[in-house]
């Protein structure tokens, strides 16, 4: 038998989902941006949380940025 959710249970599993990450993230940097698109204002919330490894991070940029000068020069 086939399980049937309705939106509004839907909205409140994704609510508490929110909730919970809030709650596990609260002590960490945020940085709040707003692009305008189309017209449109979008409100970006970035969590760094550390779950990136920042030496592979700027390993991979540096190696980006060679490729992209290597390839337009």
């Amino acid at each position: 038998m086939k399980e049937t959710t309705t939106a509004v249970d839907r909205e409140k599993a994704v609510f508490k989902t929110v909730q919970t990450l809030e709650e596990q993230f609260k002590g960490c940097p945020e940085r709040v941006s707003v692009y305008e698109i189309g017209g449109c204002k979008y409100t970006v919330h970035s969590h760094f949380v550390g779950d990136k490894d920042l030496d592979e991070v700027m390993e991979q940029l540096a190696y980006d940025a060679a490729m992209k000068e290597t390839v337009t020069a």
